[in-house]
């Protein structure tokens, strides 16, 4: 029985054959042999959806829309070909197909797309290989499944690539036909996670330029008992809380001030006290998205970095599979543990934690239930090798994650108390760490428990208190704060604002617990290519204004980034409505939606969106056009825009007002182009645009309300006789 194993790249081919063939193979033309087995591979999508114009002449023209493919169709990349034609092939003859696509959606997509194109109707087994090292290669290849399995995925990610490009094209058209009308001269690049992304960083700034900063105050106690301070944050009582504003912040000071001088002289006791223990679990392992927000807020890279560090270890197979949204391990890979930890002892400098480190411990992470395709990024039992100082960072940042899994956790003691002087009261609470447990390993990498952004837990030492204690007052003060508005979004508190896009949906919203179980929009694969996107200054080799630009770590929207999003409608860029296709997205993927009932439901979203955009006008653009901005002669409100004349190669100029006519012809008037820009020429005696004409002796221009004359030069004639 001749078996063909497709792989998503060749470097994965390599790996599966070092595996299965011991290095013992022969090289064929774009594939690999042994004995009744051929490893090919693929180079990622080698299908691509069809450009309009593949449908018919008539949509070749940016005025054609909508476009609702019936059949749709796909074209293999012009730098494929050659190896497509060899899987095609190689498909003809073989009685058994293994399915070696990586184990995400895009991975089961892009291999099930080549089999449906080349027809093949044998058995197809699926390879769901999370890493390239020898342990996890045998047992990807000891429970192969029936590629049936993962129908549903598949047309998951079919029905995300059909999407992508009905919204993209369809609403691109859209609006970018429509504006240019009104002076716009940037096209509309509209993308399904790209457009609500981008209002995102907008509406961040709007709520930052919005801001009044508030002082607001509050009283704090400071006492000592057996010559320790400690202190306490005064509750507001309920009068004073109904002086307070719509966030809880006491503006009035003059009512604290008036309580200092109740409070003054006033002996205090301890109303209450609560003393207890805790522990601090180890987060779980990373996914590609928190490893791009850490490794943004600790060494400053970019997703799109993060990504191609990790994906060269992958490569290299040093770790696990990257582009994974899921921070959980399958039991069945505890075993493994010794030989990983290992390998990262012997690979990272660590404090000595031979105490501390249990390798039969098996933390929360270990969860089959909540396993995806994929499972959580960890390091392999391959010792790494000549990494770059980046790949090492990155590979640190994974590795001790993993590590801290099989580590105690941070242990801790805990009082909260109540200190009430007169009939007013103040609470604090103090912790004091007894054993750091798993954190002794992870200074480098910032993490940051919950109790030290609580601005209670101010003391770092246990005050020893008992009810009805009377510690001294040593003072109680008015302090005062500021409101502070919002940060700006870097490019890993986005990919984490991505991830977790339900945090963006009012929380009223009946869909809001649903949609907290989605993991955000876009995909770990797709998140640094969308800011990329965003704040690039090229769309398809053309140049083309970004949307976003840097300031520092910061993200900004530009002014074509403003006006873009004024100008869209709401259902394209809010959370919600991205959030929701998402959803059913989710739900193709589970079965409960087929493909074609997710697509009827979009094709309705763009018809309701085209017909609300064919009636809209848009605000021309004064604030982010390139360019002297030339106003009209005639309405002097439109400008004019410069456009190409079609089937001939020359420019003119015309009003961006389309209702803007000559005043005596009626007519829409064109305005010869020139070097120094458009031909404007104006009667001597009528002040009204003259027109122009050709003649037996060359051009000139016609004034049609006086009927004068004037030559291509602009001097005035003398009339005819007649």
């Amino acid at each position: 029985m001749k078996r063909l194993i497709i792989a998503e790249k060749p470097d994965m081919a390599r790996a599966f054959a070092s595996y299965l063939f011991s290095d013992n193979y022969t090289k064929g033309n774009g594939c690999l042999i042994s004995g009744d087995t051929t490893i090919t591979w693929a180079f990622g999508h080698m299908l691509k959806n069809a450009m309009p114009g593949d449908y018919g002449d008539a949509f070749k023209s940016w005025s054609a829309y909508p476009i609702f493919p019936t059949e749709w169709l796909m074209k293999v990349d012009a730098n494929c070909v050659k190896q497509f034609k060899v899987i095609q092939e190689l498909l003809q003859s073989a009685d058994e197909v293994i399915h070696g696509g990586d184990p995400d959606r895009e991975g089961q997509l892009l291999i099930d797309e080549i089999l449906t194109y080349c027809d093949y109707k044998g058995p197809i087994k699926r390879v769901l290989a999370n890493a390239k090292d020898t342990d996890s290669l045998a047992r990807a290849f000891n429970n192969l499944e029936d590629n049936k399995k993962y129908y549903n995925l598949y047309q998951s990610g079919l029905c995300r690539s059909q999407a992508d490009w009905l919204i993209g094209m369809n609403l691109t058209r859209l609006y970018t036909h429509r504006s240019k009308s009104f002076g716009h001269r940037e096209s509309f690049r509209v993308g399904r996670v790209k457009t609500p992304t981008l209002a995102l960083i907008v509406q961040r700034e709007h709520e930052i330029k919005n801001f009044t900063s508030i002082k607001h105050y509050s009283l704090q106690g400071t006492f000592e008992q057996n010559h320790l301070t400690f202190t306490a944050k005064h509750v507001l009582s309920e009068t004073l809380k109904q002086s307070c504003d719509a966030n809880g912040h006491l503006t009035d000071r003059a009512l604290l001030d008036g309580l200092l001088l109740k409070l003054q002289d006033q002996p205090a006791f301890v109303k209450s006290v609560n003393y207890s223990e805790g522990v601090t679990e180890p987060p779980l392992p990373h996914s590609l998205d928190t490893l791009q927000v850490e490794a943004n807020s600790v060494y400053g890279y970019s997703p799109k970095q993060v990504l191609e560090l990790t994906q060269s270890l992958y490569e290299k197979a040093y770790v696990s599979y990257p582009r994974s949204d899921c921070n959980y391990i399958p039991a069945s890979q505890h075993d493994d543990a010794n030989k990983i930890l290992g390998t990262i002892r012997n690979s990272i400098e660590l404090p000595s934690i031979d105490s501390l480190l249990d390798s039969s411990q098996q933390s929360k992470a270990f969860n089959d239930k909540k396993i995806t395709a994929h499972h959580a990024i960890i390091p392999t039992s391959v010792l790494p090798k000549s990494l770059t100082a980046e790949e090492q960072n990155i590979y640190e940042l994974i590795a001790l994650r993993y590590l801290i899994q099989f580590m105690p956790p941070e242990k801790w003691n805990k009082v909260e108390y109540t200190i009430g002087i007169a009939d007013e009261e103040f609470k604090g609470s103090g912790k004091e760490i007894v054993s750091p447990g798993f954190k002794i390993v992870l200074a480098k990498t910032k993490q940051q428990d919950e109790d030290e952004t609580n601005p209670e837990a101010t003391n770092t030492i246990l005050p020893s208190l008992n009810e009805g204690d009377t510690p001294k007052v040593s003072k109680i003060s008015v302090n005062e704060a500021k409101t502070k508005p919002p940060k700006r979004f870097t490019e890993g508190t986005l990919i984490k604002a991505m991830a977790n896009i339900y945090q963006f949906i009012p929380k009223d919203e009946p869909l809001r617990e649903k949609l907290k179980e989605l993991k955000g929009i876009g995909t770990p694969a797709t998140r640094d290519t969308i800011i990329a996107e965003l704040l690039s200054t090229n769309s398809n080799g053309n140049p083309c204004l970004p949307l976003v630009s840097k300031k520092g770590k910061e993200l900004l929207p530009t002014a074509w980034g403003e006006q873009y999003i004024k100008i869209m409608d709401e259902e394209i860029t809010t959370p919600l409505s991205t959030a929701i296709m998402e959803s059913y997205l989710a739900k193709v993927e589970s079965g409960e939606y087929s493909l074609n009932e997710y697509i009827n439901i979009l094709k309705e979203m763009i018809s309701s969106i085209i017909k609300k955009v064919e009636s809209q006008t848009f605000p021309f653009p004064t604030d982010y056009v390139e360019g002297e901005l030339i106003p009209c002669p005639i309405c002097k409100e439109g400008q004019l825009l410069k456009k190409k004349a079609k089937n001939e190669n020359r420019f003119f100029y015309v009003c961006s007002d389309p209702n803007c006519h000559h005043p005596v012809t009626l007519k829409k008037v064109f305005y010869k182009d020139s070097p120094k820009g458009p031909v404007i020429h104006l009667c001597d005696s009528c002040k009204v645009v003259t027109t122009a004409c050709k003649g037996p002796y060359g051009d000139y221009y016609h004034c049609p309300s006086c009927h004068a004359n004037y030559s291509a030069e602009g001097n005035k004639k003398k009339p005819t006789n007649k």
